[in-house]
């Protein structure tokens, strides 16, 4: 066999001279080497003796790790041959490799001395001085303030989004000031559950076009050398909610997102770090960062209606647990989501399912059983009442209800193409696709009461919580039915003005004015008109 494959690869060269054999012997080979052939030997890398608590990754001064990847220049399977010192260093002049992980999959990361990125700053014409940005930081927010806007974070956010340490905790002294702007504002809404911040910013709130400035400038400098800050960053500010409520901001939000998966990317994010030589509370916080990363991703896609921008076969943390530090049944909902938008909802599904009735419900059924089965855990589990708790529940059963919807979404595809041409069949008998089309009503229809019963069941206690950018999308999608309950209780809470709007946009242009109708629908429509009482017109 192998002589088939050197006549193949290499009969090219048969009147030429071969000096050195490949540099690996592998087990098996070496009594067939030719002894008149000079040939080179490796030895097996030796592990650097360190502990995992010797290796401090990412809180090195300017110095931030790049993951070295598989098909690069630099091969971590060679690199795994350098003599490396005993926290896993190789010095060059100003370059160093930090190995992490010596084992059957090694992993390396190049360390870059920070004056090497001088001067493509200069020629982007970027600048930043830290002292300056923390001053202008401090005129807007003094620190007595930041420090009762980041205790507001902690209380009504963190728990949805555990993407910092307790070991390295955000202090407005030692902070970088971009991170400290984006906290401030994502907490400024939760001012007035403190003594102080409810009279301080009851009339003169945060200069947030300062605070923006000072986030941007960031994105833009610190882009050519990113580090973990950066990463958390972006993820609060395409987590947090818009300032009008009415406006989504779908372009701005999808392109941060891009930039936050290819800095994750940049940094290692997208390895799971658990065999790494890296303090333990390094680990854990890659881990939560990787997973909300993953989860964000899902969420924001589907909200969006974008392709997701992360692929399981390239992103490894896909859950937590209690060694991380914090697990959530939201990020087990988004493991569904994805699924649901690479089954049903990628651009090869929707050509392959557009008409084909079986085949969409066969796919359906397992999300749609995984989901069910989760909802029944949380149900079960839910016996913790506690302020993070009822915050973290309420957005899993939104989750829970929004994912439902996308699946009948995906389910009634079939059913909305009144007249498909004749090349394309249906797959089904017209039977067959009547007890279908009755399955996929009867359950929009459940889905919709679920979802109703929720929208009931919001109380004041849940206006105190953080509700992130993709909710907003949620509402509308999930609650055509929920007209009047969302009118009532939008005041309370603002996350729900948008889906309002946009269900109160087709009743003023008139729904039949809007969709093509079929002559019953049409009698439908107009009865319940008649019998309307006008508090829908």
């Amino acid at each position: 066999m192998f002589d088939d494959l050197t006549e193949k690869f290499f009969g090219g060269f048969e009147h030429g001279e071969v000096d050195v054999q490949p540099a690996f012997t592998y087990p098996g080979f070496a009594e067939q080497s030719s002894p008149e052939v000079p040939h080179v030997v490796m030895q097996s890398p030796v592990a650097p003796s360190c502990n995992s608590g010797d290796v401090q990754l990412d809180s090195k001064d300017e110095i931030n790790p790049q993951i070295l990847g598989y098909s690069s220049d630099m091969d971590p399977y060679l690199l795994r041959t350098y003599q490396y010192d005993p926290s896993g260093a190789f010095d060059f002049k100003q370059l160093s490799i930090q190995s992490t992980s010596q084992g059957a999959i090694p992993t390396q990361f190049l360390l870059a001395q920070p004056g090497l990125f001088s001067w493509p700053r200069k020629e982007m014409g970027l600048s930043a001085s830290p002292e300056a940005s923390r001053a202008q930081l401090e005129s807007v927010v003094p620190m007595d303030t930041g420090r009762r806007l980041i205790s507001l974070y902690r209380k009504f956010i963190l728990a949805q989004y555990p993407i910092f340490s307790e070991s390295s905790f955000l202090d407005p002294q030692a902070s970088p000031p971009y991170l400290l702007a984006v906290i401030y504002m994502i907490a400024q809404p939760f001012a007035k559950f403190d003594d102080v911040l409810s009279i301080e910013l009851a009339y003169d709130t945060l200069n947030s076009q300062t605070l923006l400035k000072i986030i941007i400038e960031a994105l833009h400098y610190e882009a050519h050398n990113p580090s973990l800050d950066i990463v958390q960053m972006h993820l609060l500010l395409i987590v947090r909610p818009s300032t009008n409520p009415l406006i989504l901001e779908s372009s701005l939000k999808w392109s941060l997102h891009g930039t936050l998966v290819s800095t994750a990317q940049n940094l290692g994010l997208h390895h799971d770090p658990t065999s790494w030589a890296i303090a333990l509370w390094q680990r854990a916080l890659r881990r939560r960062l990787s997973c909300t990363i993953l989860m964000v991703d899902k969420w924001l896609a589907c909200s969006l209606g974008r392709p997701p921008l992360i692929r399981r076969e390239n992103w490894l943390v896909e859950n937590l647990t209690t060694e991380d530090g914090h697990t959530s049944a939201l990020k087990s909902t988004g493991a569904v989501l994805g699924e649901v938008l690479e089954k049903l909802f990628s651009l090869r599904a929707v050509s392959e399912l557009a008409l084909n009735f079986r085949r969409t419900l066969d796919i359906s059924k397992e999300p749609l059983e995984h989901l069910s089965e989760w909802h029944s855990s949380l149900i079960a589990d839910n016996g913790d009442h506690a302020e993070q708790a009822v915050s973290l529940t309420t957005l899993s059963t939104l989750g829970y209800h929004y994912v439902q919807m996308t699946i009948y979404h995906a389910i009634i595809r079939p059913t909305l193409d009144a007249t498909p041409p004749s090349s394309e069949p249906l797959h089904v008998q017209p039977e067959e696709e009547h007890d279908i089309v009755r399955f996929a009503r009867t359950g929009v229809r459940s889905a919709t009461t679920a979802a109703t019963t929720f929208v009931k069941s919001l109380q004041q206690e849940h206006l105190h919580m953080f509700w992130p950018q993709w909710s907003s999308v949620s509402w509308f999608k999930d609650l055509h039915a929920t007209r009047k309950e969302m009118r009532i209780k939008s005041d309370m809470l603002p996350v729900l003005r948008l889906g309002l709007l946009r269900i109160d946009a087709l009743f003023w242009k008139r729904i039949d004015k809007v969709l093509h109708l079929r002559s019953d629908l049409q009698q439908a429509l107009e009865a319940s008109r008649d019998d309307s009482t006008g508090c829908d017109m």
